[in-house]
């Protein structure tokens, strides 16, 4: 098993800047504590952040800075909203961005984002069919990198005359490829070609299986190899010395997030998924730890939580830890960081996923 962090923001507000050094400088420790992968978070803005919670819209500037101060980390966003941006722009704004990160460090990662009509409105976009604006919108980008011409595009939802867009991708035909979505129809041909299928730390074991399930029927009928590997689930972990004291040191700050959420509806997704009943209109960070949600306590008690959660999952190839939060003190969270990496890892390390879609046991 390979890990690394999701950087999935949510940081009261100071100033946006003060927001980026902090995500900056646990992207920078997770490189030096040798995590392989860091996934960012495409955070719009939306009414109820203003004044706040700082928010990312493109993470891809971060991760160009990111670059500069690490040495191996891969990087990606989780995930680029592509059916609320042209095409065209978007195709070189990534082909940019793996130019300047190199080394093949850069992943593209893409989706429909949080199911919020608000982004498209504000666009002058329509949101009930932005599954079907994604799928143009990603073969539109595709062809950008790939035409050796100019060359004109008469879609349903694009269109584009002569274009040209420059650079290509440092590498032919792109660079590797991420997806997070709920839809059958994408995750199979995220399989078909050997995309990396990401799944969001709210998602329960079971959901993970299912969505595996496809992804492997897809990937095997495509001749591919290993595909579980290319599975990656995130999860909330946090390591202290006891459960205790971990909940302790983050109940107040996750209980300061979750009233954000509960107003756009999120935490009501959540709750149904892990059979959580709401008491009123609130729910609070001792109630949704005892779902399981969250991956608590000391080295040994997580490690045997994540394990858990890999052989219900039925195996994947990566996991990242949640970060891009006010968590504590930013010195705790490192220590976290350190805890897992030194402790919990080499107790995961040795698992490889390897099964036929649909089977018990990973």
């Amino acid at each position: 098993m390979e890990f690394g962090i999701f950087s999935n923001g949510f940081r009261p507000h100071t100033t946006a800047a003060e927001s980026y050094q902090q995500d900056l400088a646990e992207i920078v420790l997770a490189d030096q504590l040798g995590f392989r992968d860091a996934y960012i978070s495409e955070h719009h803005g939306e009414p109820i952040y203003l004044g706040k919670v700082d928010t990312l819209p493109i993470p891809e500037l971060l991760m160009c800075k990111a670059a500069a101060l690490t040495k191996r980390i891969r990087m990606g966003a989780a995930v680029k909203l592509i059916h609320l941006t042209h095409p065209v722009d978007t195709a070189m704004q990534a082909a940019v961005a793996d130019h300047v990160i190199g080394g093949g460090r850069y992943i593209f990662g893409f989706g429909s984002g949080f199911p919020n009509p608000f982004f498209a409105d504000e666009r002058g976009l329509t949101f009930t069919d932005r599954h079907e604006r994604l799928r143009e919108s990603l073969d539109f980008i595709l062809k950008c990198w790939t035409a050796t011409e100019p060359f004109d595009w008469e879609g349903k939802h694009w269109r584009g005359k002569g274009v040209v867009a420059m650079p290509q991708p440092l590498v032919a035909p792109h660079m590797p490829m991420a997806t997070a979505t709920d839809t059958p129809a994408m995750i199979e041909l995220a399989g078909a070609r050997g995309y990396t299928l990401l799944s969001a730390q709210l998602e329960p074991a079971a959901s993970l299986r299912k969505k595996a399930d496809i992804y492997l029927r897809a990937a095997n009928a495509a001749g591919r190899a290993t595909p579980l590997q290319n599975i990656t689930a995130a999860r909330y972990v946090y390591l202290a010395d006891s459960r205790r004291e971990a909940m302790d040191d983050l109940r107040d700050d996750i209980n300061y997030e979750l009233g954000f959420q509960m107003k756009r509806g999120l935490i009501r997704i959540v709750t149904s998924s892990f059979g959580l009943k709401l008491k009123g209109d609130t729910v609070t960070f001792d109630e949704m730890a005892e779902t399981g949600l969250y991956c608590l306590g000391d080295p040994d008690t997580v490690a045997k939580q994540l394990r858990q959660f890999y052989e219900d999952a039925g195996g994947f190839g990566t996991l990242l830890i949640v970060a891009g939060k006010k968590w504590s003190t930013p010195e705790k969270v490192a220590r976290s960081m350190r805890l897992f990496m030194e402790q919990v890892a080499p107790k995961l390390r040795d698992l490889v996923p390897v099964r036929d879609p649909g089977s018990v046991a990973a």
